[in-house]
């Protein structure tokens, strides 16, 4: 079975017109594919600005999760800011992973998140993980870089190795699985030591870019700055990636950039797999 998934940067449904719209957000999902999964990155929720909710009212055939990086006191109740996955495949399991923070007191920041599910992808699981890299504190982006492989090694350790299944309810057994996606802003470049920390792990073997597998030597087209170049004044480039293990690494058959909306200051991303 043939499985979509797409990922997107959507900037708290904010496009580069300044209009915050969750509805255009939705519209350009679905001309851009019929997604199995969906990974988006800089979700809102604060008052009646229930981004959670507006989008996943788009998708009534996905089941939403939602992970916050920010949970804070704001006038409207909670301001709330993360990543969310709407998947129609089934979700076995959900986690959500704190991003390390170490003190950089030299740079800006922000907390950062990663939601990881796993999937029933065919007769197999599936680890999905998407997650937003910090963008100026590069000793907190290379900490987070180490937390994601780490998070891949120890997977490949525990479907090599698994605990006993000796129990029901809570300590019942998820089976562990060898394919896994990661999937986000990562806010690093191709040409930087995060993607080969990513994509070189010691331990196993890396996690391999789904661009240059499908594309080869061609470079990169551009998540973000072609229509904001406020925020990108290097213009256009790629921050956005999904990088996969081995073995649905082979499975990979398509993988895409949409170019043409504005309705971010990212672009979307998808990825078809076999």
């Amino acid at each position: 079975m043939t499985t979509n998934i797409v990922s997107w940067n959507i900037q708290a449904a904010t496009g580069v017109d300044g209009v915050t719209s969750s509805k255009r957000i939705a519209d350009d999902i679905r001309d851009f594919a019929d997604a199995d999964v969906i990974c988006l990155q800089e979700v809102m929720r604060t008052g009646e600005n229930d981004q959670v909710r507006d989008i996943a009212s788009f998708f009534p055939h996905h089941e939403a999760f939602f992970g916050t990086a920010i949970n804070r006191a704001h006038h409207s109740g909670r301001l709330e800011f993360g990543n969310m996955i709407l998947t129609r495949l089934p979700a076995l399991q959900a986690a959500y992973h704190k991003l390390p923070e170490p003190a950089e007191p030299e740079s800006l920041s922000m907390p950062r998140q990663a939601t990881e599910l796993i999937l029933q992808y065919n007769n197999e699981t599936l680890r999905l993980v998407t997650l937003h890299l910090d963008y100026f504190a590069a000793k907190q982006r290379a900490a987070q870089v180490r937390y994601l492989a780490n998070l891949y090694i120890e997977g490949m350790q525990r479907f090599r190795q698994p605990s006993p299944d000796v129990g029901t309810e809570q300590f019942e057994s998820i089976p562990e699985t060898h394919l896994s996606i990661f999937t986000g802003d990562f806010n690093f470049t191709v040409d930087s030591d995060d993607y080969n920390q990513l994509t070189s792990t010691t331990e196993e073997p890396g996690l391999s870019d789904c661009w240059r597998l499908h594309h080869g030597k061609k470079p990169h087209d551009p998540t973000c700055g072609i229509f904001d170049h406020v925020q990108w004044k290097e213009g256009p480039h790629c921050r956005d990636f999904f990088f996969a293990s081995p073995d649905i690494a082979q499975r990979v058959t398509d993988m895409a950039v949409q170019t043409q909306t504005a309705a971010s200051d990212h672009q979307p991303i998808r990825l078809t797999v076999d």
